[in-house]
């Protein structure tokens, strides 16, 4: 009867053989629902991670792509990024190849319009030609950086302050004291640039006075600016990279004392990536983008590769289809063609599945992996077609190879049963081996980064943060003894220290020559409170107190090499007593090692940035507590705003980037699970169809269901086994080297690699069991008579 009706329906698509290949394929899907939920569902996830992942590699590649003069412009570089503001226009006359520059420092300010509501920005202090070098957009304005007094605002900032009126030749008020009129508006910095977004950018000429250093564009000491250059049309400005540096080991105190040994220009399209941290800049890790197309690649292999094993592993059960199709006139083209179109349609339905999954993912993938991914922003002609592009590629690779199979099969074969043999051993250990393999690698790779992400976040760091608040300090210099007092009033305030410089912000450097060769501190300034506030014991010195007095820590010691017991120290021809030795304590990212660190005391009119309040061990009064903190702060620092911060949050924001790495990778071994176990579902499925008839000969005969269970099931451990020996030196090797980046690290744990082989073997195991265990129990009589 099957036989008939299959010769009626192939005899019928004669005069219309769409609607009869439509018609039979839909009854072969429905007939063959796990086939058919494999393959769909797989695809369609895999491709919403394309979706997803590909957009991601369109925003990173496309960062400062949008600049006219892009390959025309330069960051100047040492070890570092940071020049001192003179060394730019010396720049621009040594060397004819530079068309013109601009120098970037960012600041923080209060901003206000006379008599209006207060408002904290970030501020990026920039020469008069930045607008003409970076192509970011002015709304309104021109000339717009011409005096020193000049400031342009951001959209956003714009409409915040003045609603929709224009405010172009307004005058506003920087930190209560400097008055600015506005000559421009700018569209908001994109995100696929390397410049953090910024609320306002003036004249740098005015940062001087702001920053109350009257000398500051001609300080060389002053070494916190980046400095990007414009190269002139036809010209190599790197190759320049040797004359600069000869004339800066004669002329700048940097070269000259030994701090910095190099002149590099990076190019702007290299900045995002650099591990060098410029001036308000933010970078990204190429690593993180070589894993993301990995991934993606592997993934898209594995559901390329269980659509193209499970189709011709179905080869036997449509090989009366084929035959019968052949026998009546349908040549090998035509059936390669049915095929092929077999695969466009199930790589359709599977798109349209992943488009519908994407819609529906993108708010919680952008939230877990703290991206900004948005598939409408990226929906131009070029986008297209490279989506398009890939979507044919993977529908034309998944349907090609079944298509020459399935089409290249013989009747008479088929009639002698001789290809009933020959798809037995379709089910290609290969493949499956490489299943194993990926899973294990990712699983394993995903422990270690999540490891070493743990150990970052609760290593002890040498200091306590527990119940510890920071604010920025925003009073007058001399106002901080007062504004101390009036906080320590308040109920369920232990302790307050303001400092400049401090364990959450390493401070800031120091170089100097001692006894002949060049050294580089970290300094901070503290107040008498400070040990106090972070719990970091002191061991004193015999020496008499004195205002320029410093404590160092172990590493300082042994970086002058000098006496633990010394009760001075000669810096700079000039005595400094020794008033005391900290422990080593953590003061930046443990991807740094500890460096030396030098504390001196604050005295009392000198600047400080940072306010540290240590707060009662009692929970249920913390939130009151903060409340009136920010009152009586506020009213201390005419209401400007600001933001208080546990300092424990700040410190796990230091590894964003292991945490967005693990997570990603995490996913990702979940979908390799999904994917893989749904393969191998399917594949043990259609595979123990072909072995009906040799498992209940074996029933017959006596074998237990433990036994059959373990004849069928010991392939799986071979091969999980293989795949263990192939992936684990690789991975090894990978992240050990990944490790090396971080000062403190976890030890590369053998016994991370046996977890992840001993469960993806018993998701192997699992898969395939429930199915042999299903045709073990089956009566052997109902398969015993097939053919």
């Amino acid at each position: 009867m099957e036989k008939q009706r299959l010769c009626a329906t192939v005899i019928s698509s004669k005069p219309n053989p769409m609607k009869t290949f439509i018609r039979t394929f839909f009854r072969y899907l429905l007939k063959n629902k796990l086939y058919t939920f494999v393959t769909i569902f797989g695809f369609s996830i895999a491709i919403t991670f394309v979706f997803f992942l590909g957009t991601y590699l369109i925003n990173e590649s496309s960062v400062d792509g949008f600049h006219v003069n892009g390959d025309r412009i330069f960051r100047i570089e040492h070890e570092g990024t940071e020049f001192s503001a003179p060394i730019a226009p010396i720049l621009s006359e040594l060397v004819p190849e530079i068309e013109s520059y601009t120098r970037t420092y960012d600041n923080k300010s209060i901003i206000n319009h006379i008599g209006e509501e207060k408002f904290e920005i970030d501020l990026l202090a920039v020469d008069s030609s930045f607008f003409e070098i970076f192509s970011y957009s002015i709304i309104d304005g021109q000339n717009v950086l011409e005096t020193k007094s000049s400031i342009v605002l951001s959209e956003s900032l714009a409409k915040k302050m003045f609603s929709s009126r224009n405010p172009i030749g307004e005058t506003i008020s920087l930190d209560n004291k400097f008055q600015f009129i506005i000559t421009g508006i700018m569209s908001d910095f994109p995100e696929n640039t390397h410049l953090k977004k910024v609320d306002a950018i003036v004249n740098i000429g005015s940062m001087g006075e702001i920053l109350g250093m009257q000398d500051f564009m001609e300080n060389f000491e002053f070494c916190s600016l980046s400095i990007y250059l414009l190269e002139k049309p036809n010209s190599d400005l790197p190759s320049k990279a040797n004359e600069i540096l000869s004339y800066f080991k004669n002329n700048f105190w940097i070269y000259k004392d030994g701090y910095a040994s190099t002149v590099v220009f990076t190019p702007l399209k290299e900045i995002y990536y650099s591990q060098k941290e410029g001036n308000w800049t933010k970078n990204s890790s190429k690593f993180l983008v070589y894993v993301v197309v990995l991934i993606v690649f592997l993934i898209l292999l594995l559901s390329i590769g269980n659509y193209i094993n499970l189709t011709i592993a179905q080869a036997f059960f449509r090989g009366k289809e084929v035959a019968i199709r052949k026998l009546v006139g349908s040549s090998k083209n035509q059936l390669f063609l049915q095929f092929l179109m077999e695969s466009i349609f199930l790589c359709g339905a599977a798109t349209l599945m992943s488009v519908l999954f994407t819609i529906l993912l993108s708010p919680y993938v952008n939230d877990r992996l703290g991206l900004n991914l948005s598939l409408t922003d990226e929906l131009n002609i070029g986008s297209i077609l490279i989506f398009f592009t890939i979507l044919l590629s993977i529908t034309l690779i998944s349907g090609i190879i079944p298509a020459i199979k399935v089409s290249g099969f013989k009747p008479l074969e088929i009639v002698r049963g001789k290809l009933r043999q020959r798809t037995k051993t379709v089910y290609t250990k290969y493949f499956i081996i490489f299943q194993f393999t990926i899973t294990i690698g990712l699983l394993a790779s995903c422990w270690i980064i999540i490891n070493q992400t743990k150990y970052l976040k609760s290593k002890d760091l040498g200091f306590k943060y527990e119940n510890l608040i920071w604010t920025d300090y925003l009073g007058n210099p001399n106002e901080k003894s007062r504004i101390k007092e009036e906080i320590m009033k308040v109920s369920g305030v232990e302790a307050i220290s303001i400092v400049w410089g401090s364990p959450i912000d390493g401070g800031s450097n120091q170089s100097f020559t001692y006894e002949g060769r060049p050294v580089s501190f970290q300094e901070m300034r503290v107040d008498t409170a400070f040990f106090e506030v972070f719990d970091i014991p002191v061991q004193s010195n015999s020496t008499a107190f004195g205002k320029k007095g410093v404590y160092l820590n172990n590493t300082a010691i042994k970086e002058l090499g000098i006496e633990r017991t010394a009760s001075n120290v000669n810096f700079d021809g000039e005595k400094v007593p020794i008033l005391g030795l900290v422990d080593d304590f953590n003061f930046n990212r443990l991807q740094l090692g500890i460096r030396p660190l030098m504390i001196k005391q604050e005295t009392k009119n000198s600047y400080a940035n940072k306010v540290f309040i240590k707060l009662g061990s009692s929970k249920e009064n913390t939130a009151n507590t903060i409340k009136e903190i920010k009152k009586v702060y506020a009213g201390l620092t005419n209401d400007n705003p600001f933001e208080l911060m546990f300092v424990n949050t700040t410190i796990q924001e230091w590894y964003l980037k292991e945490e967005r790495l693990s997570k990603l990778l995490s996913y990702f071994a979940f979908l390799s699970i999904i994917i893989s176990s749904l393969g191998i579902l399917a594949m043990s499925t259609y595979f123990l169809k072909q072995k009906r008839k040799e498992i209940s000969i074996r029933k017959v005969n006596g074998a237990t269901i433990t036994e059959i269970l373990v004849s069928f099931n010991k392939n799986y451990v071979k091969w999980v086994f293989i795949a263990f020996l192939i992936i684990t030196p690789i991975i090894w090797y990978l992240s050990d080297r990944w490790l090396e980046n971080f000062a403190f690290r976890i030890k590369n744990n053998f016994s991370i690699y046996i977890l992840s082989c001993v469960f993806t073997l018993v998701m192997a195991l699992l898969a395939v069991s429930w199915q042999s265990l299903k045709a073990a129990k089956t009566n052997p009589v109902q398969h015993l008579h097939e053919d």
